[in-house]
């Protein structure tokens, strides 16, 4: 059927005319009729001729037809870019708008109506990303004047349509609706928090009932006033232990506030002179309510590791800490003592080895834990050995005694790689004193065992052994040594010391408080009575412990040049490196806490690859904080951090810095 439509000009029928004349003066010719094969000729040439003339007219039509074709695309196009109920903008160089169209004016001000570059009415309109890729989305672009948000989907045009440099057309697509319902799906988001007073066992005891319940229902309404501010709620689920739910825009004015209903409950005294403290885990940003909860858990668990009194934040990549100021108090109680010690005879018999590791730069308290691990190793029958390296400065007396005695203690130290060539599927491996399994004396030992047992005194960091079969972290413990001695007493059968491992296990708690100076409890005076009774002498620990003259003069130079910042801050340092700079570094920390008016000490001391800080305080202000800030750890009044530089100077004022924010903090509270 013939199209009406068609243009003239496109309908050419001079070919079948032509064809036609061709056929007959080839019969005419066949037929020998040559008269009308000329006559067709002639016709033919002029058929021909009409045909010739009649395409030069249909070309020029053609060309007129397609140029206004082209005019009528282009002009739809325009009114399409213009009248379209998209706002549109075409944006060159710099942000220059090259053109837009109505919709787009309706964005902005009358008085920005001759705006001439983009980033005079957005002020962080992302140019970077536009000009980086051909096509893309710009999201939650917000015009701050009219409060309203935009994706602005984009794509670049070819160059030369808008003068000789590139230029993009942008298609705004407003999402203001959209972009206020995330926020307040985000502001509303529900927070979890697990609360539990930390030390409530060791109060319950020096209260009466009627103090202990008024206590505790004061706890109760604090928690419940600032959940009602925070549009949550608190269920009491066990007599210590709170569930706070509250909503996701409160989080962060509570931890800019550092968590202030920790000092609140902190000052309850209800007529007694004790107080109660709480520890608290929060979860944040989790996909669900199931994952909170397990962040809340994680983080409640974190705090606790560290001593309780403060709360921690975790979120999917992060962990935060606030709080913690105060010593963690000792627990009189035993029997979670008892419990981890049944737990570890039953692992123990288990396994078919045992490996026993402490962290990296050994000490006293680490190298005393292995060998009382050893004994009770041994005592179960197994073959147990201990991971050292090297022997440092701090090792070498303690070394010397084990080559005096037994030969099956020297026999069992092997290195790293020994040790990887003895692990199969049952090995069991102990680390000790340490919690952080880049700290360890063999980190990749870790990831060929399934079963790992920690036992560690430090508070608990970010870092830490997630997959070990069993813990056993007590921050109020004065050292690993003294956690131990107690796991010795409650084996099944009783463990015969011998006197050297005896005075191992004394020599690592003596180290660690300093001759029972710091963090002392009742607890460590049993541990030392213990290993007294299985045959620790005082004097044989003390010669442990003997230095050389040239060791006493280098801590009297370290004395002499420290200086006293902040009142009540002293500083020093050894510029050199040598064996035993980390010990005499420890050991002068703890010397210049002795002067007085000194809260707190540091000593740095140059390493190989980094700068090592010694941190020691009187138990007035925690260090161990202090230290956290440099990427380091401890306890409260006994820290250390490693400074990646090499810099003297350098090192020092990042110390200066975090004590001054330290104390800025606390003074904040």
């Amino acid at each position: 059927m013939e199209n009406k439509n068609t243009p003239k000009f496109l309908k050419d029928d001079s070919i079948i005319y032509l064809t036609v004349i061709i056929v007959l003066i080839v019969i005419f010719l066949i037929e020998g009729m040559y008269i009308y094969a000329g006559i067709s000729s002639l016709i033919l040439m002029g058929v021909a001729g009409l045909a010739l003339k009649r395409q030069i007219q249909r070309e020029k039509e053609l060309k007129n037809y397609i140029i206004n074709y082209t005019k009528n695309i282009e002009n739809l196009s325009v009114n399409s870019f213009y009248y379209s109920p998209l706002p549109i903008s075409i944006i060159g160089p710099m942000g220059k708008i090259f053109w837009f169209n109505n919709k787009f004016k309706e964005l902005i001000d009358e008085e920005n109506e001759n705006i001439e570059f983009i980033n005079d009415f957005i002020q962080n309109f992302p140019l970077k990303t536009l000009e980086d890729y051909k096509e893309g989305i710009l999201s939650n672009i917000e015009i701050v004047e009219t409060g309203k948000t935009f994706n602005v989907m984009y794509y670049k045009l070819e160059e030369g349509r808008f003068g000789d440099s590139v230029s993009y057309v942008c298609y705004w697509n407003e999402n203001t609706a959209f972009a206020n319902l995330k926020i307040k799906y985000n502001d509303e988001r529900p927070i979890v928090s697990l609360i539990q007073i930390d030390n409530y066992d060791e109060i319950s005891e020096k209260l009466d009932k009627g103090e202990k319940a008024a206590m505790t229902a004061e706890v109760e309404k604090i928690l419940n006033r600032y959940a009602s501010e925070m549009n949550g709620f608190v269920l009491r689920y066990d007599t210590s232990k709170f569930l706070m739910m509250f909503e996701n825009k409160f989080l962060e004015n509570l931890e800019n506030n550092k968590f202030s209903m920790l000092e609140e409950v902190k000052c309850l005294r209800g007529g007694t002179d004790f107080s109660f403290t709480l520890s608290i885990g929060t979860g944040a940003l989790a996909k669900n309510l199931t994952q909170h909860l397990e962040y809340a858990k994680g983080a409640l668990d974190v705090a606790l590791g560290r001593g309780g009194d403060q709360a921690v934040v975790k979120r999917m990549n992060s962990v935060k800490f606030y709080g913690g100021k105060s010593k963690a108090v000792e627990k009189r109680t035993k029997v979670k003592a008892r419990i981890i010690s049944y737990a570890l005879r039953q692992i123990i018999d288990q396994s078919s080895n045992v490996l026993i590791m402490g962290h990296r730069v050994g000490d006293m308290d680490s190298l005393g834990a292995s060998i009382g691990l050893y004994a009770i190793a041994k005592s179960r029958g197994k073959k147990p050995y201990i991971v050292l390296n090297t022997i440092n400065y701090a090792l070498k007396n303690m070394y010397e005694r084990m080559k005096k005695e037994d030969s099956h203690y020297i026999e069992s130290v092997i290195s790293t790689e020994a040790a990887l060539n003895l692990v199969d599927q049952n090995t069991l491996v102990v680390v000790v004193d340490t919690h952080r399994p880049s700290y360890t004396e063999a980190p990749e030992l870790l990831q060929k065992v399934d079963k790992i047992v920690l036992i560690d005194h430090h508070r608990r960091s970010e870092e830490y052994i997630e997959n070990a079969l069993l813990d056993y972290i007590e921050p109020y413990a004065s050292s690993t040594c003294e956690l131990v001695s107690e796991i010795v007493q409650y084996m099944e059968e009783h463990i015969k010391l011998t006197k050297f491992e005896a005075d191992s296990l004394l020599a690592g708690i003596v180290v660690d408080t300093n001759s029972f100076t710091f963090k002392t409890g009742v607890r460590t005076f049993e541990a030392a009575s213990f290993l007294r009774r299985n045959g620790a002498d005082t004097v044989d620990v003390k010669e442990l412990f003997n230095e050389s003259l040239d060791s006493m003069k280098k801590k009297t130079e370290i004395i002499e040049r420290s200086e006293i910042i902040l009142d009540d801050v002293a500083v020093s340092y050894i510029d050199e490196n040598s064996e035993n700079s980390n010990v005499i570094a420890a050991q002068s920390a703890d010397e210049l806490l002795t002067i007085k008016g000194v809260k707190m000490s540091f000593v740095l001391v140059r390493n190989e690859d980094y700068i090592n800080i010694s941190a020691r305080s009187s138990g007035t202000v925690n260090v161990q904080v202090i230290m956290e800030y440099l990427g380091g750890g401890g306890h409260l009044n006994m820290a250390g951090a490693q400074i990646p530089t090499q810099d003297m100077e350098e090192a020092k004022n990042k110390l200066y810095d975090a004590i001054s924010h330290y104390k800025k903090e606390s003074n904040d509270k």
